[in-house]
Order: structure tokens, then sequence, then C-alpha cells
């Protein structure tokens, strides 16, 4: 059963849209200057026109401040369902049984978001010590992105029919995208655990599990790339002394906390299938482990360095269904190099190989080099023939205006 979300979700939401606008990295509209980019362009790109790579450098732009950009700020509330609907049942059924005035008090209800005016949005995490929800700057701005990423690869937000589930297979393609900007962070931790933030985050929205309307073969292989992931991230903070109660991740509990409730979810809805036992690295360790198990191994870490797991809102349940006693590979050391415990570079290499293409094929063409991932179902990347044979109105959804602005690098924005 998946598990239950608020209709008023992000970017779930799904209606008939307006037409695209484009926007610089600042807001700028289609009739003002491009933005000049120095970075290079990322290769699994569309060499000409297309709103993911456009997206994917105004990432990059906005954090070149590596001190703004790992610097953890709050959110006021989370931006996808966490048990309120259920709190709200339940103060129903005390009102009817007339209890409510044994019922504990609450904290205060927060206020409207205004992006941070008034609300804790943005407001620096340091100054805020016990409040949840905080994430990097650079983690947030992961997060968002992929909201743009789902939205550019769904038909709906063009009045368009492709063919059936082009959304499922486009959030597919942006899982992958997320897998590959972990890969290419190898050499920056704190940028690995962005994507890390970025992925909890994505991962508990109902537009994230959109994704289960791909074959179930497929979408196991996916979770189990992406529980090995956060597991080899993990490691990482190990080997580098960040796993502790006063850790410079400052959300270390939450974001463990997430993906133990993204693994709990992705079982209940019969798409993080049993796996068989494996050795944990070393190979002459006799450490072992279920990769499709791998929210045992969250807890263990959790456990073993006293980090408390925190923001789900039935956490303390997930806790209790985990096994805290799982095995651990040997703690790493920097003297160590780079180490792989949870095969996380050979099993990526054979997901790759599996699953080449596949992305590609259910748009039948392809626009990139990449085995996975790419921008193959972003809409803007296809020709204005393609999208006009596809569209209600028999026509191209994308203006001159739209596509002039679109190769010149500007950012397209649905809704």
């Amino acid at each position: 059963m998946q598990p239950k979300r608020s209709a008023a979700d992000g970017p779930s939401r799904r209606s008939k849209r307006s037409r695209p606008s484009t926007e610089g990295t600042e807001g700028t509209n289609a009739t003002s200057e491009a933005p000049t980019w120095s970075i290079p362009r990322d290769e699994r790109w569309s060499p000409d026109i297309s709103g993911s790579a456009n997206v994917d450098m105004e990432y990059k732009i906005a954090t070149q401040d590596l001190e703004k950009a790992y610097r953890f700020v709050c959110i006021c509330r989370t931006p996808f369902y966490n048990g309120e609907r259920e709190e709200e049942e339940e103060d129903e059924e005390e009102d009817e049984q007339g209890e409510s005035s044994k019922a504990p008090e609450k904290a205060e209800e927060p206020g409207k978001c205004d992006g941070g005016d008034t609300c804790l949005c943005n407001k620096p995490a340091s100054e805020h010590p016990g409040h949840i929800w905080k994430l990097s700057y650079a983690g947030l701005r992961k997060f968002h992105t992929q909201e743009v990423h789902c939205q550019l690869r769904c038909p709906d937000y063009f009045e368009m029919y492709t063919f059936n589930r082009h959304g499922a297979y486009g959030v597919l393609e942006v899982l992958q995208n997320l897998i590959l900007d972990f890969e290419e962070a190898s050499d920056n931790y704190q940028e690995q655990w962005a994507v890390c933030e970025g992925l909890a985050f994505f991962l508990m929205t109902n537009t994230a599990w959109e994704v289960t309307g791909v074959d179930g073969n497929t979408v196991t292989e996916t979770y189990l790339i992406i529980g090995r992931l956060f597991l080899s991230m993990l490691a990482t903070l190990e080997r580098f002394g960040c796993l502790k109660e006063d850790s410079e991740f400052e959300n270390l509990g939450l974001v463990m906390a997430l993906f133990m409730a993204f693994a709990r979810y992705a079982k209940q809805c019969s798409e993080l299938r049993d796996s068989n036992r494996q050795s944990l690295g070393p190979g002459k360790d006799k450490r072992k482990w279920y990769p499709h198990n791998f929210q045992d191994q969250i807890l263990a870490y959790a456990s073993k360095y006293h980090i408390t797991l925190v923001g789900p809102h039935n956490i303390d349940d997930i806790i209790k269904k985990a096994r805290a006693g799982a095995d651990l590979p040997v703690p790493p050391t920097p003297e160590m190099g780079r180490v792989d415990p949870f095969a996380l570079a050979k099993n990526l290499k054979r997901y790759k190989e599996e699953q080449g293409g596949l992305t590609a094929w259910m748009a039948l063409h392809s626009n990139s080099d990449t085995p996975i991932g790419g921008d193959n179902l972003d809409i803007t990347t296809w020709s204005s023939e393609r999208r006009k044979e596809k569209s209600f109105e028999e026509k191209d959804p994308l203006t001159e205006e739209h596509i002039e602005a679109l190769k010149k690098g500007m950012v397209i924005a649905l809704g």
C-alpha cells in the first residue's frame, strides 16, 4: 500500500497548466539577457536544447560559493505529507468522545509560510538548534531542482499525450540523474551529502512515488542502488569522523531517518523486494547484510554513534521494526583512502549495464551518451514537430520565444 500523502504536496499536484514561462538564474524573464555561464555543460544532457541542462547549470551556479552552499538553513515545515492528516483525525475522535481535555497540549502550530519573512524558512540553522527541519543550502536547492526536472518530463504540464507512463519513467530518469550526481561528486563528500539531502526529501514526495508505474524489477534495482548509495555516504562520513552527535552535518539524524522511512514505504508498496545475503567489505571479513534491509545498517550506525533519529512522524515505529544490532563494515580511516564496503561501484556498474538506455527506448530516441539518466524524456529536448504531433491542440506548446530562451540557457518554469 502506498503511504498516505497530502493531496497538496508540492510537485505532485496535477492540473491544467498555463503556458510555460522562462526564467534566468535570478528570475529574469525570456526577454532579458541570458545569464553568462562558464561552468562546463555535463555530457549527459542533449547538446542543443535541454531544459534539464539549464536547470542543472542553475543549481551549479547557485552553489558556487561553497561556504554558502554547505551552510545549513531551516525550513518551517515539511514539503511532503508527514502524518498531519492522522493527527487531525485523532483530534476529531477525541472531541467526539469528550476526551479532548485529557489530551496533552500541543506545540503552537506553525504560521503561514512566507518564504522567510516571518517563518523560519532560510534562517540559519545555527540560530535554531532545536528545529528539526533543516538542510544545507545546496541540499535545499537540489531538492527543489528535482521538482522542475519532473515537470519537464510530465506531458500534463505541456498539455500533451505521448505514451503511457511517460511521467513514471521520467521520475526514474530523475532518480538516475541523482545517482549520477552522487557518483560525479566522489571527490567532494559535502556535495555528496547535499545530493543525499535532496534525494531523501524528494523520495518522501508524491511525485517520487509515481515511479511505481515503471516495471517492478527496475524500481527494485533502482531502490537497491539508492540504499547502497546512502550507506556508502555514511561509511565516508565515518571515515572522516563526521558520524557523531555534534556532527558538522547538522541534519544527520533527520536524513538518516528519512532514508529509513523510505525503505519502509518501499517495502509496503512491494517495490523493494528481497535480496540475497551479501558480504560487507573487506572481503576477508565475515560480516553480512541484506541490501533490501538497508534500514538495519542505518539504525546500526545511529546506535553506534549515538545519533538521534528525528523527522518522520512514525520514526519510533520504524526504529522498532529495524535491527539495531545489524553488522557494519570495519570502520575505515582516512589513511585507507577511498573504500567501498557496500560495493556501490560494482553494483552501479552492473545497474548501468542492465538498465542503460531504458528511458531512451521509452522516448524512442536518445539524446545523450550516458547509459542511465540524461534527458531523453525531457520534452524540451524533443523536436518541435514531435511535440506538435503529441499536443492536444496540435501545435507546439513551446513558442519561438521559449525555444530561443532555452537555447540561451534560461530556465523554463511550468505551472
